[in-house]
């Protein structure tokens, strides 16, 4: 079983999309188990069990009162995709990524994250961990430069980076609103685009797990 755990600091960076989308990815690779541990918001469990008889997910879903509370959490998945509570401090990320397969830190180039983000990410630096990695999520499109201004600042820092990003798109709103998927939103030429985003992002996760 491997366990993903989506998690950051910040909030409003892509976190349950990214939790989400990636469970809906990795369904077509092995059984997946989505896990919303974030007990005040709940926006991944609302997403996906709000539209009744949708069958376009191919994951479990759980919340993480219930996930515990078994004997066995996890038995008989291949991947568990932890949605966190959000709001993680440093030592909370540390024991995130001592205790998942992958940690993945999503945050948006809006120009005022790199420092705290470095910052934030500092212990596991320090500690010599590799089992994470920032995803930029929401980058606005060329000739904005910001997203590859961040990534050049996390790389200069050290900051492990998945090579792939996420482009900003209102489909993904439109999603959570529906309650699908993000590649089931009709109109949107940019909801497929996101889609093949996170497509390349679950070919990195799944390289580095196994």
């Amino acid at each position: 079983m491997k366990v993903l755990s989506v998690a950051s600091k910040k909030g409003g960076v892509g976190k349950s999309t990214t939790a989400v989308t990636l469970a809906a990815h990795l369904a077509g690779r092995g059984r997946t188990l989505l896990v919303d541990a974030d007990e005040q918001l709940r926006s991944a469990w609302y997403w996906v069990t709000k539209k009744e008889g949708y069958a376009g997910w191919g994951f479990d879903v759980q919340l993480y009162a219930d996930f515990i509370a078994r004997a066995d959490p996890g038995q008989g998945y291949e991947f568990v995709v932890m949605d966190t509570k959000g709001g993680e401090d440093r030592d909370e990320l540390a024991a995130l990524a001592r205790n998942s397969s992958l940690l993945i830190v999503p945050t948006k180039p809006d120009g005022v994250s790199a420092d705290g983000l470095v910052a934030t990410l500092q212990p596991l630096l320090e500690g010599g961990t590799t089992n994470y990695r920032v995803l930029l999520t929401d980058v606005p499109p060329a000739p904005n430069s910001d997203g590859m201004d961040m990534r050049l600042e996390l790389d200069n820092a050290d900051i492990p980076l998945f090579h792939h990003s996420v482009r900003h798109a209102v489909a993904v709103s439109k999603a959570a609103r529906e309650g699908i998927c993000v590649r089931d939103v009709k109109g949107d030429r940019y909801a497929k685009l996101v889609w093949m985003d996170y497509e390349l992002i679950s070919r990195e996760v799944l390289n580095h797990v196994r």
